[in-house]
């Protein structure tokens, strides 16, 4: 079993004209599912997302990588990138509460167990952009309702938070969901997906929507494939070049790529077909040898192309 599974976007008069002028923008801003299509220049530089994925690593470590060594460097990361809206996996009560008041940020989500302090899949966004209309954490398991459950061989329970998110800046509504998947059983890897996309698919369909997470799969993988039967990979439908680090997302605080245990993504952002993606990266925040968690954030800049809310 690879290492990282052991891993807990011209003569016509002057009225006729301006009106067929007029006819063909219109046109122009349609696309053929009746989406509006995003501006582009310096409005869609202006109505941006720019969203994360952030695999933040539990306070496993002891020093260089405890998580008090490590907030400041996370938070400069977060910084210097610009996220606004993170999905972050591994996150604990303590960190929760460290990221948020650091970065002056909000979250939601819940504990996937009953203990006190349990992983969270919470998600992160700027209070200032973002309003939260409605939020969910389900579980995946054969009974989602079910705080706590777990199915098919799963290490320990799993879950998915999401939530419809209104952006302050263009009053349009969309979702984001974020989870992380088991990383000792295939059978709950694939099976979650199916119990994500199937809870969600009224949001998938309805609204600009955003997956994001680490999957504890490579992009050949089948729950990988099996969201890209509904969604598509950010990175693949940039409209520019990917850049940053290689192709690996997990790197294990190793800086040298050849000590890495693996060069393919287990972190991804999915989108549906109402969100545009601008660029797609990999950030590699190693300095001096050391870096924020021992999986490299995955961000992208996307303009969601629905017509606002009136």
């Amino acid at each position: 079993m690879n290492k990282f599974f052991q891993h807990k976007p011209c003569g016509l008069p002057a009225v006729l004209l301006t009106a067929a002028v007029a006819a063909l923008s219109f046109v122009a801003a349609l696309d053929l599912s009746g989406a509006q299509v995003s501006k582009s220049g310096s409005d869609a530089e202006k109505d941006l997302i720019r969203v994360a994925t952030y695999n933040v690593r539990g306070p496993n470590d002891r020093a260089p990588n405890s998580w008090r060594d490590r907030l400041p460097r996370m938070v400069k990361t977060i910084r210097d990138n610009k996220f606004e809206l993170i999905g972050t996996q591994e996150t604990l009560s303590g960190p929760i509460k460290d990221l948020a008041a650091s970065l002056e940020f909000n979250y939601f989500g819940v504990g996937r167990d009953k203990r006190k302090g349990d992983e969270h899949n919470a998600v992160f966004y700027d209070p200032e952009r973002f309003e939260v209309i409605s939020q969910e954490t389900f579980w995946l398991s054969d009974n989602p309702g079910n705080p706590g459950s777990s199915a098919w061989d799963s290490a320990c329970p799993r879950i998915c938070t999401w939530g419809l998110l209104r952006d302050r800046r263009t009053n349009q509504r969309f979702v984001i969901a974020n989870t992380h998947l088991d990383h000792r059983s295939a059978m709950a890897r694939i099976q979650g997906v199916n119990v994500i996309l199937t809870r969600l698919a009224p949001m998938i369909e309805k609204y600009p929507f955003i997956l994001t997470g680490d999957f504890n799969s490579s992009a050949d993988d089948m729950p990988v494939r099996r969201v890209l039967g509904v969604l598509r990979n950010a990175r693949d439908v940039s409209e520019t070049d990917h850049y940053g680090a290689g192709d690996e997302t997990f790197h294990d605080f190793h800086e040298n790529r050849k000590e890495r245990s693996h060069r393919k993504p287990i972190d991804f952002i999915f989108v549906n077909d109402r969100v545009r993606v601008l660029s797609h990266g990999t950030i590699n925040d190693f300095r001096n040898g050391l870096a924020s968690s021992d999986h490299f954030p995955v961000t992208a800049e996307i303009v969601l192309l629905d017509a606002p809310e009136k």
